[in-house]
């Protein structure tokens, strides 16, 4: 059962009164913004073990500098590298440049802390006495990302944007230290986070995955057959591709195989670049499933439809992207008519190219970043040994030779 609530009375000298919803006896969300935040919380940069910390408040920065190192992570690696996005993020946000979220924060006391409402009133304070501070179990990125923003030279207007956008908050309070670890365990370790595909196709200001939803959208092949969440195909899906192998296709159309770092990572693509890419990536890739149909869906015999040989193909499209506009259609002709003799099936002649074979026989593909370039480098030079291995007499089917229910 809930503890009661004090009946209300005013004392600001007493510390921050901050507004909300008390959740339970040692739980309470709140209402807040940054302008209280700063108040009632530190710049976790101050609480790291390398922090110089100086002047009065010295002792009692060591003091939470020590608590905190054993309820959170140190701001270092990836965390640390992450503090600069996440402030970008909030600038966006809270000037509007952006349509976004941002996850309420959690935050702990060691004290009890007071929940009180007026008489009358609907409103509940909790109360944060002065001199104290709550520290982040969980969002201490995003609260990082709040001082640098906050620490930045920028307009009054931005300013003030940034100290009233609203903020909620979970306060933990009354909890014992080891419990308080244990909240940082569950809310880091315990949470699913989604897969990278997954994430990519969530991801609606990424200018690659417009075209991506354009692709699918308009080459019929890839209409409704594009895995959104699996990293690889499963044996027995009947998707044809993953959205990371099509992303993967299109960054390399623009970047060639220099487009396999950026990986999952935004690439840069300027505004007037887009149109173009689409057009050049979209017919550049239907040629190529139209083509080669039934070799990209028999994932279990052939290459045709692997992420390595996607990427690399994909990369022969900058060729058709650099080319003048009027010669397009000739210079993705020849490419075309070269892989016509890339025989696709798995066997040794791909063997330490795109993969390799298992003690148990069986081909195993490479990641990409892995074999992409060998990939690359057999389909399209001529002076590699691997160019002529690669390839055979046997004629590939065509549009009009593949089964109906392949297309379908």
């Amino acid at each position: 059962m809930d503890a009661p609530q004090q009946q209300f009375t005013l004392d600001l000298s007493a510390g921050i009164y901050i507004k909300g919803i008390q959740l339970s006896e040692n739980s309470f969300l709140a209402t807040t913004n940054f302008g209280q935040l700063e108040a009632v919380m530190r710049d976790p940069r101050d609480l790291q073990p390398n922090a110089r910390r100086s002047g009065y408040e010295a002792e009692r920065l060591e003091e939470e500098a020590a608590i905190h190192e054993l309820i959170q992570r140190a701001l270092t690696g990836a965390k640390k590298s992450n503090v600069p996005k996440y402030a970008q993020y909030i600038r966006d946000l809270v000037v509007g440049h952006i349509v976004g979220v941002l996850p309420p924060t959690h935050t702990w006391s060691h004290d009890q802390l007071e929940v009180v409402s007026p008489p009358g009133g609907r409103d509940t304070y909790i109360l944060l006495p002065q001199g104290q501070k709550l520290l982040a179990i969980d969002g201490e990125t995003q609260v990082t990302g709040h001082f640098v923003v906050a620490g930045e030279e920028a307009s009054p207007e931005i300013k003030t944007a940034h100290r009233k956008f609203p903020l909620a908050m979970v306060i933990h309070h009354g909890i014992p230290t080891n419990a308080a670890r244990q909240f940082f365990h569950d809310l880091n370790i315990l949470a699913v986070r989604p897969n990278t595909s997954l994430g990519l196709s969530m991801d609606t200001k990424d200018p690659l995955m417009k075209i991506v939803g354009d692709i699918e959208t308009k080459v019929p092949f890839l209409t409704g057959a594009v895995d959104k969440q699996a990293r690889q195909l499963p044996k027995r899906s009947k998707k044809k591709m993953t959205v990371q192998s099509l992303r993967q296709f299109v960054v390399n159309t623009k970047f060639g195989m220099a487009g396999v770092q950026y990986g999952s990572k935004p690439a840069p693509i300027d505004d007037q670049d887009i149109e173009e890419l689409e057009k050049v990536a979209r017919d550049w890739i239907e040629l190529y499933l139209n083509t080669f149909a039934a070799a990209v869906v028999d994932r279990e015999n052939c290459l045709a439809g692997s992420a390595p040989v996607l990427a690399a193909v994909g990369a022969i499209g900058k060729g058709i992207l650099d080319a003048d506009e009027w010669d397009r259609t000739r210079v993705m002709r020849d490419a075309i008519e070269s892989l016509k003799a890339v025989d696709w099936s798995k066997g040794e002649h791909w063997a330490g190219v795109a993969g390799k074979f298992t003690a148990k026989g069986a081909f195993s593909v490479g990641g990409t970043k892995e074999v992409g370039y060998a990939v690359y480098n057999v389909l399209t030079d001529k002076s590699n040994p691997g160019f002529a291995r690669v390839r055979s007499s046997v004629a590939v089917p065509q549009v009009s030779e593949v089964p109906q229910e392949v297309m379908s």
